[in-house]
């Protein structure tokens, strides 16, 4: 189920749209894992991002394969205190970089779960 959440999120964006260019500092982040099976284990993140005028309350659910050893979704890795470049989108932000594409694995965005204006 939540792998269609996060297929539903990346077919929401067309190849057309870009995303608008913004740069956020991250001041939380939050992980937590569910308990795995013998396919794997998703973990959950939540994160506080901002910009100069916007709060974002963020999530995104990746999944680790134990049979392949490598997550097969996966969202960008970010740290509380730092800036990023990063998309927005109406209802989600990418960190990710057309580069960052690695074979056999999906890279999810971030959905935003809240926002609000400083």
């Amino acid at each position: 189920m939540r792998l269609l959440v996060c297929l539903f999120v990346l077919s929401l964006i067309s190849e057309t749209d870009k995303g608008e260019p913004i740069s956020v500092h991250v001041k939380e982040v939050h992980r937590t894992q569910d308990e795995g099976t013998d396919k794997g284990t998703w973990f959950h993140i939540i994160a506080v991002v901002e910009t100069k005028a916007v709060v974002y309350n963020l999530k995104c659910d990746e999944f680790l394969s134990l049979e392949k050893r490598d997550f097969v979704v996966r969202c960008f890795n970010i740290s509380a205190g730092k800036d990023y470049p990063a998309r927005k989108f109406p209802k989600s932000i990418s960190f990710w970089q057309p580069e960052d594409k690695v074979e056999g694995q999906t890279l999810v965005l971030y959905e935003i779960a809240d926002e609000k204006e400083k």
